[in-house]
């Protein structure tokens, strides 16, 4: 046996075990067995199973058909991902495109379909077995059993940061964006000074005048610009093209006219935008194509002045994130990068669930945008494991049909404006006015939360200023009116209940104006919900 392993400070550990045959032989199994101390496997994804709570017991197969190929259980303050592959790993396409390129199978763990993945709970403990069955090796035969490990959370959350980081996801003039009240702008591509998909070459001075309009107002500019596509105007387009196949995906052809006019065939054919006449076709998982994408974003931080990336799904490995996150660090510490991503459980993303598919990025990330076809309609414990970024160490907000506003506040969650009319403004004015920076929050999960509710579907996270004032932000999911009286223990908000009264105030498009007095039932209407000032 061979073994090859490091691990990072970022929480990652990589082991590489090589097995060698000495002589012929049958071998009933060869796993991977781990196991989780009491009440740390609360939640799970992975293996074809939404963000919830982690079932009791658990028995998953190899599959080409799913891009599923690492699970995530634990709870908000510790976690584990596994995730399993061999020497053979290439990065599969996603967003659409899985089964264009789908995983390789890892002869070792698959072993033609006789491997998977059981959880069993043994009394308080969660047995994980990853096991490959029987086979029979010659003498010599190789078996590469590799397989990562990742440590959650990755870093404590940033309430602080998530208050004052305030987005606005458009081109506009920067003079509207800022008296709108947004500190950070996304230029998505498309637009007056990044017409192109991932090539944000051919507007810089005109890029570059809006960047600086904007850090005159102590505003970021963040750009798209991600790897998993490529324009049909990149001046090195059919340089590439000629590299039979490195940077590009092979595929049936098609898409925008121009593309079959000038790639005949052997192409994937992307995102189009008809505003602009802009088609991509699909880039492999990684090439040398990354080099260029370094360096081109080092030359955009040093001499247009971008604040940070907006990455609209991930087309690259953790090595690469690494390098990006150095490149923005060293010239720009406070450089940001945001994850956007539309849910990958479906059938043509093989059933992945897109915070488990990339985790191994999120040390080196500083907000979540989950995404297009996420339901917020699902019960908390989705929204926990699988939106709001917590159990990472990370916040987010939401993006589809504008989110819902009173369950996001409950994980420190806003739509993003303006898209689906998102219209932030009415809640940054309450955070500043009840001066949420500097609160601690104290979510629902934590099992001393001073604020309960007694019900399952009805939940509160308090914002806490020890010994001034609390915002209890409520919830609910019932299907219908909820009404909740609230269990508050006042020594841990350092509030006297005799002196105090529950508040209200209205908020444009969110809440009306209301008082209750300490132990009063409260109507939480269905599908929305309260923040609730108490000093």
């Amino acid at each position: 046996m061979n073994l090859d392993a490091q691990i990072e400070s970022d929480g990652n550990m990589e082991y590489k075990i090589v097995l060698i045959a000495r002589e012929d032989g049958e071998i009933n199994d060869i796993a991977l067995q781990t196991e989780l101390a009491p009440g740390i496997a609360r939640y799970m994804m992975g293996l074809g199973e939404k963000g919830g709570y982690c079932p009791k017991n658990f028995d998953w197969k190899w599959s080409v058909e799913k891009n599923q190929d690492a699970v995530w259980t634990g709870d908000v303050n510790a976690g584990l991902q596994l995730r399993f592959y061999d020497d053979k790993y290439e990065r599969p396409l996603n967003t659409n495109f899985y089964h264009q390129k789908p995983l390789h199978m890892p002869v070792s763990w698959c072993n033609d379909g006789n491997g998977g993945i059981k959880l069993t709970t043994t009394g308080e403990n969660m047995l994980v077995n990853a096991y490959s069955g029987k086979r029979a090796v010659k003498k010599g035969d190789r078996l590469y059993y590799y397989f990562n490990v990742l440590v959650t959370p990755f870093r404590t959350i940033n309430t602080d940061k998530q208050w004052h980081d305030r987005y606005y996801h458009g081109y506009d003039f920067i003079d509207k964006t800022h008296d709108f009240g947004a500190t950070v702008v996304n230029i998505h591509h498309a637009t007056g000074i990044n017409p192109f998909i991932n090539y944000p070459f051919l507007r810089t001075k005109e890029m570059k005048a809006y960047i600086d309009g904007a850090h005159a107002l102590d505003m970021k500019v963040k750009i798209y610009n991600t790897v998993r596509e490529l324009t049909n105007s990149c001046v090195e387009i059919f340089a590439l093209r000629s590299l039979n196949g490195e940077i590009f995906s092979k595929g049936k052809g098609g898409g925008y006219s121009w593309l079959q006019e000038h790639y005949d065939q052997d192409y994937i054919a992307a995102w189009f935008a008809y505003t602009v006449k802009d088609a991509a076709i699909v880039n492999t998982g990684v090439s040398r194509w990354h080099n260029y994408y370094m360096e081109g974003l080092d030359w955009l931080v040093k001499n247009v002045g971008i604040d940070g990336l907006y990455i609209d799904d991930l087309a690259f490995d953790r090595m690469s994130m690494k390098r990006v996150r150095k490149i923005l660090n060293r010239t720009n510490p406070g450089a940001m990068i945001d994850l956007h991503s539309a849910n990958q459980f479906n059938e043509k993303d093989g059933f992945a669930n897109s915070a488990n598919l990339y985790l191994e990025h999120f040390p080196y990330l500083d907000r979540l945008w989950f995404g297009e076809y996420f339901d917020y309609d699902m019960p908390p414990e989705f929204w926990i494991v699988e939106v709001s970024g917590i159990p990472y160490g990370l916040m987010g907000e939401m993006l589809w049909e504008g989110g819902n506003k009173w369950r996001g506040m409950i994980y420190g969650m806003t739509g993003r404006n303006p898209g689906y009319g998102v219209d932030n403004r009415p809640l940054w004015n309450f955070w500043d006015e009840v001066g949420l920076k500097g609160s601690e929050m104290i979510g629902y999960w934590v099992s001393d939360n001073p604020v309960k509710t007694g019900k399952e579907r009805t939940l509160a996270t308090v914002y806490r200023k020890m010994g001034q004032k609390a915002v209890i932000s409520l919830a609910t999911w019932e299907d219908q009116d909820a009404e909740v009286s609230l269990q508050i223990d006042w020594a841990k908000l350092g509030l006297d209940p005799a002196k105090v009264t529950l508040h209200a105030p209205a908020i444009e498009n969110f809440q009306p104006e209301k008082t209750w007095k300490p132990g009063e039932t409260i109507t939480v209407p269905k599908g929305k919900g309260w923040l609730i000032v108490v000093e």
